[in-house]
């Protein structure tokens, strides 16, 4: 895959040894603007030269801002999707791309993720022998209900090539936010031999997340992140804030760069409690996404 340069960027600057990664794709345009949001926090509280690199179907959608784009085609979302049976492996073959372009050190952040803070304090703390990921959400079977009991019931074997046996406890830890260094490349391929032996074997959406825990936990230390920022990850909580980026791209989509920069810090995308409580209390359903094709 290619790679499209910033649009305000110069090719004669030296290459960073780090980079922060955002992934949009679909048919939704939400998850676009989200990306391109997440992007303009990214590049206003980091403060250095490392890109901004935006992994997408759609690379029109962002050719005014001055990020890395790495189009996507449908072939490719086909592919890393294993034909649409997987969606969640994009994140991994992403990954696993993005390592292999060069850089040191990458930090992927989910385009439902708003910083409030300086981004390189997860970045600071990757090493060639720690990773960072957002939060270890326990046990992977530590619900009764979990489908990750049935681990106790796969042959031994499974991944002996990999020297694993997976255990239902292992720990399962969420990829909102993944800080992995060039030397974890081949722990990313692991983590997608894990995500293919298991699907159909395993039914749940966190085999992405669990296989590359795993992986990484054979020879690395993982630690959580130590952002500041917040997530928009429940249907209620992303529909307020999809209205909130609507309205501000409706004011700021032709605006410079810096503009947009500092009008996305002083944005507030969470709703207030009292309305909340009142949403939740009356059972009122959040709503469809705003018509985000009517900024295109």
């Amino acid at each position: 895959m290619s790679v499209l340069g910033a649009a305000h960027g110069s090719s004669g600057q030296t290459r960073s040894s780090e980079a922060y990664v955002v992934v949009a794709y679909g048919d939704r345009l939400g998850y676009h603007y989200s990306a391109i949001f997440a992007a303009l926090l990214i590049s206003a509280y980091k403060g250095d030269g490392a890109p901004v690199v935006i992994y997408t179907d759609r690379p029109e959608l962002f050719r005014n801002y001055p990020f890395e784009i790495v189009p996507i085609s449908p072939q490719q979302i086909g592919d890393w999707s294993l034909e649409g049976r997987y969606w969640f492996r994009i994140k991994n073959r992403v990954m696993y791309d993005v390592l292999g372009r060069g850089f040191e050190c990458v930090l992927y952040i989910d385009s439902d993720i708003a910083f409030t803070g300086d981004p390189r304090v997860d970045m600071a703390r990757v090493t060639p022998g720690r990773a960072v990921m957002f939060r270890s959400e326990g046990p992977a079977n530590r619900s009764p209900k979990s489908s990750y009991h049935s681990l106790a019931g796969l042959p031994k074997d499974l991944f002996a090539e990999d020297g694993l046996v997976l255990s239902p406890s292992a720990p399962l830890w969420s990829s909102a936010i993944m800080g992995l260094h060039r030397d974890m490349r081949e722990s990313v391929e692991c983590a997608d031999r894990i995500i293919r032996g298991l699907l159909g074997k395993i039914d749940t959406h966190t085999l992405e997340q669990f296989a590359l825990g795993v992986a990484l936990e054979r020879e690395h230390e993982v630690v959580p992140s130590s952002g500041k920022f917040s997530i928009f990850s429940t249907t209620r909580t992303k529909a307020f804030a999809r209205r909130r980026m609507f309205e501000f791209f409706q004011r700021n989509h032709a605006a410079p760069f810096e503009v947009q920069m500092a009008e996305a810090k002083r944005l507030r995308l969470r709703q207030p409690l009292g309305r909340m409580v009142v949403g939740r209390l009356l059972e009122l359903k959040p709503g469809p996404d705003p018509d985000f094709g009517r900024l295109a």
